[in-house]
């Protein structure tokens, strides 16, 4: 993941790569997901920042790429960047979910570029994150992911927990209509 490339894939032929990409992202990539609707995915990053891109190689779909700075907060007048470890597209409504080593869960529409939520902040960083195939509830993952080497492994934590958290209205787009 550090190499920054992508190779996209058609499945119906794997002998080779449909198309190869650069990671619009300046760090390593620390996870990818798909949309639902098949047109695109999300990329995050060690570097606190998530990159929306397309599939259809056109410049009128590529027009529409875009990254966001995220999982950041500025304590005692110095900015954090913390990683974003996971990312997890809405089954229906194609928002997605992104988790960060700061301990908090975003929901994102990517369509109008904004954060649609932000959960309470979790005592440990959030290592994953996935909706149920129906996206009525949010599992939620919380550990120590070793961003401070084997030295914050020696910090006193709490233990690894899993969440599960019942989904409403606020993961729905603003002009989502049945």
């Amino acid at each position: 993941m550090a190499s920054r490339l992508f190779h996209i894939y058609d499945i119906r032929n794997m002998q080779e790569p449909s198309q190869r990409r650069e990671s619009s992202l300046k760090y390593m990539t620390r996870s990818l997901a798909c949309m639902v609707n098949g047109e695109g995915y999300a990329t995050a990053s060690v570097e606190g920042r998530i990159a929306v891109e397309y599939f259809d190689p056109s410049p009128e779909a590529q027009e529409k790429k875009y990254a966001f700075k995220c999982h950041r907060q500025t304590i005692d007048g110095v900015d954090h960047v913390w990683p974003v470890n996971a990312l997890a597209f809405h089954p229906i409504y194609n928002t997605f979910a992104s988790a960060g080593s700061d301990g908090t869960v975003s929901v994102w529409d990517h369509k109008i570029k904004k954060r649609l939520r932000q959960y309470h902040k979790f005592n440990n960083p959030v290592s994953s994150v996935a909706f149920n195939c129906d996206g009525t509830k949010l599992a939620i993952a919380s550990c120590y992911t070793w961003d401070e080497g084997e030295q914050g492994a020696r910090v006193e934590r709490e233990r690894p927990q899993v969440w599960i958290k019942t989904v409403g209205p606020e993961v729905k787009p603003k002009d989502w209509q049945a």
